[in-house]
């Protein structure tokens, strides 16, 4: 055998169970904890019970509700990408100079009529 490649082998290890008993064994570990042993193990005690070690039941619950509650963050923040995808091919964008020009033209030809608008509005009611 190869020297210093196996792991330290106690003889004297002690296991202990989640029933309280406890009892001595070898391993490569120094101690030991268990959820069934012998002495509480339905098989050998001929008794039916439960074992829910951990909170089981609860702690898939629990997970079960938080990746629902992740997956509808996801979903929302997909749909609002979306919409503004839809928002950003609904509006029509000049596809040459001349297009945008002609643009710039009546958004400055309105901006112009707005402007006078309100000053013969106001000259109206100062009369």
């Amino acid at each position: 055998m190869k020297k210093d490649i196996h792991p330290k082998y106690y003889s004297d290890c002690i296991v202990t169970c989640a029933c309280g008993n406890t009892f001595v064994t070898g391993s490569t570990k120094k101690e030991i904890k268990v959820e069934v042993c012998a002495a509480c193990h339905p098989f050998f005690t001929g008794e039916q019970k439960f074992v829910d070690t951990e909170g089981r039941v609860d702690k898939f619950i629990r997970k079960r509700n938080e990746a629902e509650t992740e997956s509808k963050k996801r979903k929302a923040v997909n749909e609002a990408k979306e919409k503004r995808k839809q928002a950003e091919k609904s509006q029509v964008r000049p596809t040459n100079l001349k297009e945008l020009l002609e643009e710039e033209k009546s958004e400055s030809k309105e901006d112009q009529s707005s402007k006078s608008q309100p000053e013969t509005i106001k000259t109206a009611t100062k009369q």
